[in-house]
């Protein structure tokens, strides 16, 4: 739903123009993959965490030659250490409204700043 380490910096190689605005050759350009994987032309309901989402087609690891060399280790931990927890403690739940967990500020790094949990 969102990319922990949020942004994908690129060089452009050629001249480029992108919703009116040009981007020249040798341009930096930053790409928000949390905002990527928020395109509504990709995903259906995008702003939605669906955890079911059938489209992978997300950029939280990068692309092509640019991609996350551990992300199928991340994938492998997270899926290890979530069910592990879960079967732990399967009570396991929210001691707060979601909406009211606390960010860290918009910036390069996301996450929570507290995630209060209850069992």
């Amino acid at each position: 739903f969102l990319s922990i380490a949020d942004g994908i910096l690129r060089v452009a190689t050629e001249d480029i123009e992108v919703a009116g605005e040009t981007i020249r050759a040798d341009d930096g350009v930053v790409f928000s993959t949390s905002l990527i994987n928020r395109d509504d032309d990709s995903f259906t309901d995008p702003d939605s965490l669906d955890w079911h989402r059938p489209t992978r087609h997300h950029l939280a690891f990068g692309y092509g030659v640019h991609q996350c060399l551990g992300q199928n280790l991340a994938r492998a931990e997270l899926e290890i250490a979530l069910r592990s927890l879960f079967a732990r403690l399967p009570g396991l739940r929210l001691a707060a409204p979601a909406e009211e967990i606390p960010f860290k500020p918009g910036d390069t790094i996301q996450g929570m700043l507290e995630l209060p949990v209850t069992w």
